[in-house]
């Protein structure tokens, strides 16, 4: 026979929200002929103080019942989409609860309150939420279908809060897929190479008598490519010594083919994933100061004015003779160290003798991450950008176009290193959203004809052209990136079809075979003589090229989002704090925000912008606006922000907008009528999907 509920009962189930009284006997399971009985309860309840009624004849809890001063009660109603109102983080958590986990098959579950012991069940997933019997944190949402009952689901945002920063680090490598280990095969291989023996360094060209520089980042490991200036009567003579990677990995084995599945280093804040082993990448392919090492060199001569008279590329011996960081070699400069100054003066003229065929530098923020002794991350910092980095960056440049011309003139099997010239549709797009670049351009868009000519990617109007638009920018790191966008991307080819961002006909990769396949490859075409010319690869160049432009592509994304998760990791102790933010960007799915302290960018969606207006995105006029105010907002546009939720996990911080505080200049006319806009927009791209 049914019972009436315990006081102890009823607030257990009135501390999560306010309920009426009909809802809370349907909660409650009680049937009706104790309706009356169970009214009379809860007017006892009220009038004792241990309850409040509400306008809405909701029941709630009083803030005289003990344990419940500080208690919040959230109203958990579902109002409509006009008054909806937005929820920070902070106040979703009040609501987290701990339970345990059972499983009744294989899709059904359920989660016992830890509290109360009242059992709540899960929405059927074929993804378990985790172990029968496992402890979790969860919340409960109102069942889709039953009146009056609620579901639960796994509280990940309470979860994210107990894992430690290893344990995002392992997440991160397994669900990158990055491989950790070489297999056992390729671990004997590996341990049977020695240092460069008598036998290996004969018939090499002996350049250990040479002041060579190795000139890296602090705290590098893998030391591929070392700089030797000579200052001669008519000139220079330019030594750019990259490690000898081909001696230690024969075409073909098993070593070349793992290197050639991963084809990259991948690097994330925290370590390297390597191409090759450590006891290579690290140790005997590596540069190392006061050691001899295996190396192909390019030997150039230049003149007076940096201009390269001959090159040649040999296999050689050489012997660093100062393994110095960026930092240091500016320090070095200063007390004008005769080695330095040479080498800061070829790559002065190598750069002027760039400039005068034209540089097209897209210059934005990269930005690298501190840790503490702990291995935990501190906080996002730029990474230092000093002058001698150019130095090197210089000697490497020339090294790969002379790479590319030996390859094409010996009709060698190479990988060049091609950049497309923008497409004109992307250009006019560019033009529409930011005509204000496009001021007293050199040339109309009307003018700029096919981007494409013959078998060339260099195109002198649209060079021309994005010089201009670069200049614009100045440093406004979200232009630039909106121009980058603009641009093709750059990949690998079996033809030297050209490099339109370096305005070179011929550039291919040779300098850091340590860390880049396609350097691997070069240096292997470049080492071929005689009836090996000929000889059939292991490989086909095209797939290579295929798989390697492709793996670059994922790379990439993944060291972007390994600094996203460091960023993520470091915004988890300032939820619910408010921020200045800026516009970084606008996509039909939302706003990006980036903020200074700490330096992250996150996500505003269109419901987490305070107020009840529905807001509309035009990608015509690149902006968002309000059916209802007429609000808007757009990219540089500055907005106060509050942070509602971060997943460490999978680099993710949301934001809601509470306030725009200021905004850029626009610089386009904004429609009187951007709804209508933005219909016409999507009337355009059902057209062009036809």
């Amino acid at each position: 026979m049914a019972q009436l509920p315990t006081k102890a009962q009823i607030l257990a189930l009135l501390r999560d929200e306010p309920m009426t009284g009909s809802r809370l006997r349907g909660a409650l399971g009680l049937p009706k002929k104790l309706k009356l009985s169970f009214k009379q309860l809860l007017a006892e309840m009220v009038e004792d103080g241990t309850l409040n009624r509400t306008c809405h004849k909701e029941y709630r809890l009083s803030e005289k019942e003990p344990g419940t001063e500080n208690l919040k009660v959230k109203d958990n109603r579902r109002p409509g989409a006009r008054s909806r109102r937005q929820e920070t983080l902070v106040e979703k958590t009040n609501r987290s609860m701990r339970g345990v986990l059972h499983q009744i098959d294989e899709e059904r579950f359920f989660v016992t309150d830890l509290e109360t012991g009242r059992e709540y069940p899960m929405a059927h997933r074929k993804t378990p939420p985790g172990k029968d019997g496992e402890k979790i944190s969860f919340v409960l949402y109102p069942h889709p279908k039953m009146k009056h009952s609620f579901l639960a689901k796994v509280d990940t945002n309470a979860m994210l809060q107990e894992i430690s920063w290893n344990d995002v680090k392992k997440a991160f490598i397994k669900d990158s897929n990055l491989p950790l280990n070489f297999s056992k095969e390729i671990q004997e291989f590996v341990e049977k190479q020695n240092a460069p023996s008598a036998k290996d360094i004969k018939g090499r060209v002996d350049y250990r008598s040479l002041p060579i520089l190795c000139i890296d980042p602090k705290g590098a490991e893998d030391h591929d490519d070392a700089v030797s200036v000579e200052i001669l009567p008519d000139g220079f003579k330019l030594g750019v010594h990259i490690a000898d990677v081909s001696h230690y990995v024969p075409e073909g084995s098993a070593l070349d083919s793992e290197a050639l599945s991963r084809s990259y280093t991948q690097y994330l804040p925290w370590t390297a994933v390597p191409m090759l082993p450590e006891k290579l990448s690290g140790d005997l392919c590596s540069l190392h100061e006061g050691v001899d090492r295996l190396a192909f060199t390019c030997m150039m001569r230049l003149n007076k004015k940096g201009e390269v008279l001959e090159y040649e590329f040999q296999k050689s011996v050489v012997h660093v003779k100062s393994a110095i960081s960026y930092e240091y070699a500016m320090e070095l400069l200063e007390n004008k160290d005769p080695d330095i100054l040479a080498l800061a003066t070829v790559a002065r003229l190598l750069r002027a003798n760039r400039e005068k065929n034209g540089i097209l530098e897209l210059i934005s923020t990269e930005y690298g991450c501190e840790f503490d002794e702990a291995g935990e991350p501190v906080k996002l910092v730029p990474r230092s950008n000093v002058e001698s980095n150019s130095w090197i960056e210089e000697c490497m440049l020339i090294a790969n176009n002379c790479c590319a011309k030996e390859l094409t003139k010996r009709k060698l099997q190479g990988i060049f290193r091609i950049h497309e010239a923008p497409d004109t549709k992307d250009i006019m797009e560019l033009y529409y959203l930011l005509p204000d670049l496009f001021k007293d351009a050199p040339i109309h868009i009307r003018e700029l004809g096919k981007p494409r000519r013959g078998d060339s990617n260099l195109n002198p109007d649209v060079f021309a052209l994005y010089k201009h638009l670069v200049k614009r920018a100045g440093t406004d790191d979200a232009l630039m990136m909106r121009i980058l966008r603009s641009m093709q991307k750059a990949h690998y080819d079996s033809n030297s079809f050209g490099h339109f961002a370096l305005n070179w006909q011929d550039y291919s990769h040779f300098t850091s075979p340590i860390r880049r396949y396609a350097d691997l490859w070069c240096h292997r075409e470049l080492s071929r003589s005689g009836k090996n010319i000929k000889a059939e690869r292991v490989n086909s160049v095209i797939e290579v090229c295929d798989l390697i432009s492709g793996n670059e592509i994922k790379n990439q994304k993944i060291e972007r989002l390994s600094l996203k998760v460091c960023s993520a990791w470091l915004l988890q102790k300032h939820i619910g704090e408010s921020f200045e933010g800026t516009v970084s960007g606008i996509e039909q799915w939302g706003i990006f925000v980036s903020i200074k302290e700490p330096m992250a960018e996150g996500l505003v969606r269109f419901r987490d912008i305070a107020g009840d207006d529905y807001y509309i995105f035009n990608p015509d006029q690149g902006i968002v606006f309000g059916k209802r105010s007429g609000k808007t907002f757009r990219r540089g546009d500055k907005v106060l922000v509050r942070l509602l939720r971060v997943n460490p996990l999978r680099g993710e911080a949301d934001f809601s907008i509470e306030r725009k505080l200021s905004s850029e200049k626009s610089s386009k006319v904004v429609s009187k009528n951007p709804e209508k806009d933005a219909k016409r927009t999507a009337s355009r791209s059902s057209r062009r999907k036809r």
